[in-house]
């Protein structure tokens, strides 16, 4: 009779338990990764929405309007103030690419007549 050699249960199972370890531990370091990265894209979509609002007080355009911003999508929204008649709201909405708001600025602008 010839003897093989091979690896015993413990071993494998050893094994395996290592492996399993070193596979999680990669990917909470991957997702942490990840989250941190996102306060960094939200402060791109708050410029982005700084950038907007200057430009739509200094032209005094009073249109709803649609904008592709680098992978943002970014909402202006014009409404008649409530109280004064002369006055419009402006609300600027910055959006993702999966349609997920990411910050709303709102200002307000005299259109006296």
């Amino acid at each position: 009779m010839k003897k093989l050699k091979g690896n015993t249960l413990v071993e494998i199972l050893i094994a395996l338990s290592i492996t399993s370890f070193c596979s999680a531990l990669a990917v909470l370091i991957f997702l942490n990764v990840q989250k941190s990265s996102l306060p960094f894209f939200r402060l791109k979509a708050v410029e982005i929405a700084d950038q907007y609002m200057r430009e739509a007080l200094e032209k005094r355009e009073l249109n709803d309007e649609t904008y592709k911003a680098e992978e943002f999508n970014v909402k202006k929204v014009v409404s008649r103030h409530e109280t004064f008649p002369d006055c419009y709201n402006i609300r600027i909405i910055v959006f993702d690419a999966a349609k997920k708001k990411l910050h709303e600025l709102e200002g307000c602008i005299y259109k006296g007549k």
